[in-house]
């Protein structure tokens, strides 16, 4: 998200190649109910707060 949905540019942040990454977020995809396309600020939220809340 932080990457503005740009594939190439998050791939790099995350050190890890495009395809991989693209591979991912279809799985993504796929485990959703809806895709994640149309739900990206939803999902950027729920990531933002679990990030904020600390890893158990």
């Amino acid at each position: 998200m932080q990457a503005q949905c740009n594939t190439t540019r998050a791939a790099g942040r995350l050190y890890t190649h495009r395809n991989t990454l693209l591979r991912q977020l279809d799985r993504a995809d796929q485990l959703l109910p809806k895709p994640l396309e149309d739900n990206t600020v939803k999902v950027a939220v729920a990531l933002d707060l679990l990030q904020w809340r600390g890893s158990d």
